[in-house]
C-alpha cells in the first residue's frame, strides 16, 4: 500500500511525459524568478510558503527545482517543513530516513541524496523533531547555508505555511525571495494579504505569489486527468492579486 502511494505521487514531478503547457509554466516561473537574480547572488536562495495547508506549494517548489536542475544547474532542495513534510514522497522516498532535522542537530551528517533527478540533490525533512523553529534559527543552519553556496548554483526550501506557524520566516535574512503559494478557489484575498504584510515587515523578500488548482476546464487546452487538479502555474505580482480581489469585491456589492 505505502509503495503505491510512493508511486502516485510521483508523477507530480515533471518528466518526458509531463503535458507541454504544464512544462511551459513550470519554465516561465523559472524565468521570472531569474530576473530577480543579481549578479552579487553567488548561489541564491528560494523558499515557498502559503496561507493554509494543502496548498499544492511542495509540488511547485519541487517541480521549480527541477526545472532549475533541467537547464543545467546545480541544485540542492531542501524540505524545511519539520512538521507536516511531503518532499521525499515525489521522489518515492522513505519519511522516515535522516534529514535535514537529525543534519541540524548533529545526528548525522550524510543526509544528502545526490542526483535524485540529474542535476539535483535533496535533503528530506527527516524525523519530525519536538523544537522545528530552533533548529532553523541555529547557527548550525546558518553555516549549512554558507556551506551549501560554495557547492550548489540554487537552493530552495519548503516551509510550513505562514497561516500556521512562523517557521518560514526563520531564516528570512537568508533568502534571496518567497514565493507565496496561493490556491485557486480556497485562499481568501483578505488572508493572503495578511500573511504577505506580515511577512514584509519582518523584511521578508516576497518575488511572486503562484496562482495553484487554476481551473483551465473549457480553457481549450488539452491536459491529461492526472495534472488537472494542480491546474496551471504562473507568476502574479501582489498589486495584480489586489486588483483582482477588490474588482471581486464590487463585483459583490452589486449584486
Amino acid at each position: 500500500m505505502k509503495k503505491n502511494m510512493l508511486a502516485t505521487t510521483s508523477i507530480k514531478l515533471l518528466n518526458e511525459t509531463t503535458p507541454f503547457a504544464v512544462r511551459e509554466a513550470f519554465n516561465q516561473l523559472r524565468t521570472n524568478l531569474l530576473y530577480t537574480v543579481i549578479e552579487s547572488d553567488s548561489c541564491p536562495v528560494f523558499a515557498i510558503t502559503s496561507v493554509s495547508e494543502s496548498s499544492g506549494k511542495s509540488t511547485v517548489i519541487a517541480n521549480l527545482a527541477v526545472s532549475f536542475a533541467q537547464m543545467g544547474k546545480k541544485v540542492l532542495l531542501v524540505d524545511g517543513d519539520m512538521r507536516c513534510p511531503m518532499v521525499y514522497r515525489f521522489f518515492g522516498l522513505d519519511g522516515q530516513q535522516a534529514g535535514l532535522s537529525e543534519l541540524i542537530s548533529g545526528i548525522q551528517t550524510d543526509v544528502i541524496h545526490k542526483d535524485i533527478r540529474p542535476g539535483l540533490d535533496l535533503i528530506t525533512s527527516g524525523r519530525i523533531p519536538p523544537n522545528p523553529s530552533e533548529l532553523l534559527t541555529s547557527q548550525k543552519l546558518q553555516d549549512l547555508l554558507a556551506e551549501w553556496k560554495t557547492v550548489y548554483d540554487f537552493v530552495f526550501f519548503d516551509f510550513p505555511p505562514i497561516g500556521v506557524v512562523t517557521d518560514a520566516l526563520t531564516i528570512c535574512q537568508s533568502v534571496n525571495g518567497y514565493l507565496f503559494d496561493v490556491r485557486s478557489g480556497r485562499n481568501h484575498a483578505k488572508d493572503v494579504l495578511v500573511a504577505i504584510e506580515d511577512m514584509e515587515q519582518v523584511g521578508a523578500k516576497i518575488v511572486g505569489i503562484v496562482l495553484n488548482d487554476y481551473n483551465i476546464k473549457g480553457s481549450g487546452s488539452r491536459y491529461s486527468s492526472r495534472y488537472s487538479k494542480y491546474g496551471k502555474y504562473g507568476e502574479y505580482q501582489k498589486n495584480q492579486y489586489e486588483q483582482a480581489a477588490e474588482l471581486s469585491k464590487r463585483k459583490a456589492s452589486d449584486q
